[in-house]
C-alpha cells in the first residue's frame, strides 16, 4: 500500500502507511513494509504504530522486530513490547468485534537526513502463524508544529 501524506493540519499525522495482513495469519517470515517520508529533518516526531484484531487474537500482548531503515541505508533495530490488555484482560483499544490499538513506538525522535524511510516489522510470538489480526499502521506526528 502507497504511503498517504497528510498535511500538518492541527493534531493529524504528517505521514502515515498501513499494510494489510494474511487473513489466515501472519506468518513469522512475513515482513511488513512500512514507507514514510521527512521533510524536516530539523524537527522532532512521535511515531505510532497501530493494528486491528478480532477476538481470535490469543494473547494479551503483542512482540515485534522493527528494523527503520534510513534513506542512507543504515538501520536501526528495536524489539517493541506491545501490551494490548490489563491484568483483567480488558483490551486497552476500542471497538468490539474489531479492536484498534495505537502504540507508543518512538517519542521526540529527530532523524538526521530528509528523504524516504522504510519500518520492516516482523512479529516476536512463539505462535506461528499468528492469527487475528487484521492490519498494521504507521503514523507519524511532527511535535515541532505543536
Amino acid at each position: 500500500m502507497a504511503a498517504v501524506l497528510l498535511s500538518s493540519c492541527g493534531t493529524g499525522p504528517v505521514a502515515a502507511d498501513a499494510a494489510p495482513l494474511d487473513a489466515e495469519g501472519w506468518r513469522a517470515t512475513d515482513t511488513v513494509r512500512l514507507t514514510f517520508d521527512v521533510e524536516h529533518p530539523d524537527h522532532r516526531h512521535d511515531l505510532q504504530l497501530g493494528l486491528r484484531h478480532n477476538d481470535q487474537y490469543p494473547f494479551s500482548n503483542l512482540y515485534l522486530f522493527v528494523q527503520l531503515t534510513y534513506p542512507n541505508g543504515k538501520t536501526l533495530t528495536d524489539t517493541l513490547a506491545c501490551p494490548l490488555a490489563g491484568p483483567d484482560g480488558r483490551w486497552y483499544g476500542k471497538g468490539s468485534q474489531w479492536i484498534d490499538h495505537r502504540i507508543g513506538y518512538k517519542k521526540g525522535v529527530g532523524f538526521p537526513l530528509a528523504g524516504r524511510y522504510t519500518l520492516n516489522v516482523v512479529h516476536a510470538m512463539r505462535q506461528d502463524p499468528l492469527v487475528g489480526i487484521s492490519d498494521l499502521r504507521f503514523a507519524m506526528f511532527d511535535r515541532t508544529a505543536e
